[in-house]
């Protein structure tokens, strides 16, 4: 009971913080037009923002998966710097 409670705290201090234009950084990312589609897709069905559900999946993330793991899995699907020349 007690992991529940803490787990209700720590979503709830989050929930708190989501969407607060003072909390706010701009952040452009380039999305494959079927991530973007799915993306759109749930925010409008769940009528919230694609930024929150952004920033919510990448904090789930970086919660759960360490940066040397998560550097390894990326690297091993093919990511790598996208700059424009």
């Amino acid at each position: 009971m007690t992991r529940l409670k803490r787990a209700g705290e720590a979503e709830a201090a989050l929930s708190s913080r989501i969407g607060q234009p003072e909390n706010a950084q701009r952040f452009t990312a380039n999305l494959s037009s079927e991530v973007a589609a799915e993306l759109r897709d749930i925010a409008e069905r769940h009528r919230v923002s694609e930024s929150s559900i952004v920033e919510i999946a990448l904090r789930q993330l970086f919660r759960r998966v360490s940066g040397p793991a998560l550097g390894v899995f990326l690297r091993d699907r093919g990511a790598c710097l996208r700059r424009r020349s």
